[in-house]
C-alpha cells in the first residue's frame, strides 16, 4: 500500500514528536493537513499535463489556446479543439499562403474554397486561350496585383452565417496587403471531371 502524505509528514517530524506514533494528538493535526497537501502535490506533479493539449482537462483548453493566439469555435467538438491547438504552431507556418488561406477556411468551416488570382491566370493555349471569357489583356498598372477571388462550392446554399465566418477566416488569414475581389458561392453536386468522387466532393442522395 502506498504511502499517505499524512505518513510521510509524521515520519519526517523529529523523533520526539513520533514516541506515541499514529494515535497522538500529532498525528491528529498533521492529517488536518495531509489531505490539502496531497491534493496540492499532485497539482504540482501533473502541472505538465495542463500544458499538453491531448491530456489537458476540457476547461482549460480555451486557456491553453490563448497562449498560441488561438480562437477556438464554440460549435468545435473536444476533439476537434484538442487536435487544432496540436497543430496550431505548424498551421501558422502556411498562415499568409493560399495554401494557408484554404486550410484554415476548411478547419473553421468544413469548406475547401478556390483561391483565383487573376493576375497569375495567364494565357494557355488550350486551357486559358479566349479573350474577354477566361483571359485578359492589360497594362500593367492595370492589373490587380495582390488581389484575388474566393470561389465556394458547397453540396448545400449556406446560411448567411456561414458566409459570414468563411469570409471573416479569409480576411483574418490573408496578407494585410492583399484585397478580396468578391466571392463567388455556389451550390452544386456531381460534375464529370470536376466534382465526382462520392464521399469526397460528391454525395447521393434521395
Amino acid at each position: 500500500m502506498p504511502e499517505s502524505f499524512t505518513d510521510y509528514l509524521f515520519k519526517n517530524m523529529p523523533a520526539m514528536y513520533r514516541e506515541t506514533g499514529k494515535q497522538s494528538h500529532v498525528y491528529g493535526l498533521v492529517s488536518l493537513m495531509g489531505d490539502v497537501l496531497q491534493g496540492a502535490e499532485d497539482e504540482i506533479d501533473g502541472i505538465h499535463n495542463l500544458l499538453n493539449p491531448q491530456k489537458t482537462r476540457v476547461e482549460f483548453l480555451d486557456w491553453l489556446a490563448s497562449w498560441v493566439a488561438l480562437g477556438l469555435d464554440d460549435t468545435w467538438s473536444e476533439t476537434k479543439r484538442r487536435r487544432l491547438i496540436s497543430r496550431i504552431v505548424e498551421l501558422y507556418k502556411l498562415r499568409g499562403t493560399v495554401e494557408g488561406i484554404k486550410t484554415f477556411v476548411e478547419i473553421y468551416t468544413d469548406i475547401r474554397p478556390e483561391i483565383i488570382e487573376p493576375f497569375s491566370q495567364g494565357w494557355i493555349v488550350g486551357l486559358r486561350s479566349t479573350i474577354g471569357v477566361d483571359t485578359k489583356v492589360f497594362e500593367l498598372r492595370e492589373a490587380p496585383a495582390h488581389c484575388f477571388w474566393v470561389k465556394v462550392n458547397s453540396f448545400e446554399e449556406l446560411l448567411p452565417k456561414q458566409k459570414e465566418k468563411v469570409m471573416a477566416v479569409v480576411d483574418l488569414q490573408k496578407p494585410a496587403h492583399t484585397k478580396v475581389l468578391g466571392y463567388e458561392w455556389s451550390a452544386s453536386f456531381w460534375q464529370v471531371g470536376a466534382r465526382s468522387t462520392i464521399g469526397v466532393d460528391t454525395k447521393v442522395g434521395g
